[in-house]
């Protein structure tokens, strides 16, 4: 577990940081265009997490999530392999579920890949489940991609 972590807004300083995990993380990454874009997009927000003052700034990693019409999806997460296993990922979400739910976010999905098991395992501790397959999603090898969802109105009714 990593109990000194910051997690703040992404600022245009840090997507070079954010592609560089990108490219370590993925078969098939974004491009640092595609980072750049989610910066000026108003529905999107991308978060990073590093070490806090008065250590010097690393991007540990990052999530990118948007909130549209009372739903958040996760488009990316990413932990630097340095950091992996250190609950960086898990703390990115719990922060980005956070704020989205301050959004009025009452859903939230996401796709993953059948093959990545560690995020499942990760989605499945935080509630999600998966409601649906969407077949041959991923363009490099046509993998297919569990749509996974998480509803807080049922940790509501479960609270009652």
């Amino acid at each position: 577990m990593t109990p000194d972590l910051l997690i703040r807004q992404a600022r245009l300083t840090d997507v070079k940081s954010i592609w560089d995990i990108e490219r370590l993380s993925f078969p098939a990454p974004w491009s640092f265009w595609c980072f750049l874009s989610e910066m000026g997009n108003p529905n999107s927000t991308i978060l990073v997490a590093g070490p806090p003052s008065p250590k010097n700034w690393k991007t540990w990693g990052y999530i990118v999530y948007w909130v549209i019409a009372g739903e958040m999806h996760v488009m990316n997460l990413a932990v630097h392999p340095r950091h992996r296993r250190r609950g960086v990922a898990k703390a990115l979400l719990r922060e980005a579920m956070h704020r989205a739910r301050d959004q009025g976010a009452v859903v939230a999905w996401l796709e993953v890949r059948p093959s990545n098991q560690a995020a499942q395992t990760l989605y499945k501790s935080f509630g999600f489940r998966k409601v649906g397959v969407r077949p041959r999603y991923y363009a490099d090898n046509q993998e297919d991609a569990l749509l996974m969802a998480y509803y807080w109105e049922e940790e509501v009714s479960s609270e009652q």
